[in-house]
């Protein structure tokens, strides 16, 4: 009975809400992305806490904590955002009419919570349509479709190839970050300026013209004259150099949430992030494509997978 009450009075409005708070890392972020106060942010929250009788996410910590309980509960809000999605794929009732196989090319490491939601839609709406995974670098992927290789792609682009068609997905947001063993990890007062001289561990693909040459960009225009102590083509391997003190680097916020490295690195200023990375998805102009990957295409478009 007291579960069921629990059910019953529960306002589900206030689960989004702090869905939004734990993927955005804050309550001035969640409040940009629901449209609403900071302050209405922090009422929900509050709301939310009262109703179930416990904290759930420690106050004035960086990044943000949550309890024990506000683990829990984020994980049952997200269950129940997902299947709520899933109404919106019992719409057409000819879905499941659709099959076959879809060969999707992905470059690595995109993290975002929304990619994940839209493939549980996707694949509740059309349960006859397998989908063959490939995972490989940007450049390989871009590449692979000039040829009009029978697939599509999901990956960023420095240059953009005439022959393909692309639609954007969502920007992934890149800071500037610091490892455990790097001094600046411990410094207590820490701002723009300290960084401005500090070694850097930079990507192969951050030359101009290439795909993450928006992070140049900023360190040029905002006089970021540190030496670059290490190059790599590989996140995981930035990760570890980074990690290990070897310099300061950017690297995408979402996937050091998803893959819980709060505790090994920190995130430098400034807050707002340094560079936007757009995620696309491509198709060659010149080959036809099935009816299942024009839906695909279609559907992951219209979802919309911006945060």
């Amino acid at each position: 009975m007291v579960q069921q009450k629990l059910a019953d009075s529960l306002n589900w409005t206030l689960l989004h809400v702090l869905i939004a708070i734990c993927e955005e890392g804050s309550i001035s972020a969640a409040a940009d992305r629901l449209h609403i106060t900071q302050s209405a942010v922090s009422q929900n929250l509050k709301r939310l806490e009262e109703q179930l009788e416990s904290q759930l996410i420690i106050r004035n910590t960086k990044p943000l904590e949550l309890t024990p309980i506000g683990h829990y509960c984020l994980q049952v809000a997200q269950t129940i955002f997902t299947e709520i999605t899933s109404i919106e794929a019992m719409k057409g009732s000819n879905s499941h009419l659709l099959e076959g196989e879809i060969k999707l090319l992905v470059a690595s490491r995109l993290h975002n919570p929304k990619y994940n939601e839209f493939l549980v839609y996707f694949k509740k709406k059309y349960p006859n349509i397998t989908l063959d995974l490939t995972v490989k670098s940007s450049m390989d992927i871009l590449n692979n479709l000039k040829q009009k290789t029978p697939a599509v792609g999901i990956c960023l682009a420095g240059h953009m190839p005439e022959v393909l068609n692309r639609q954007l997905l969502f920007n992934q947001r890149y800071y500037l970050y610091c490892g455990y063993h790097h001094p600046l990890f411990s410094a207590i007062e820490l701002t723009f300026k300290d960084l401005l001289t500090e070694n850097f561990i930079a990507f192969n693909s951050e030359d101009i013209g290439d795909v993450l040459s928006p992070i140049t960009v900023f360190k040029e225009t905002h006089n970021i004259t540190g030496q670059v102590k290490a190059y790599t083509n590989n996140l995981d391997e930035a990760v570890r150099l980074i990690y290990t003190g070897y310099g300061i680097g950017a690297l995408p916020d979402q996937f050091i949430v998803a893959t819980h490295l709060e505790s090994k690195l920190r995130r430098l200023p400034p807050d707002e992030g340094i560079a936007d990375v757009p995620i696309y998805i491509f198709w060659h102009k010149q080959r036809a494509l099935s009816p299942i990957e024009a839906k695909f295409i279609e559907e992951i478009v219209e979802f919309d997978l911006s945060f």
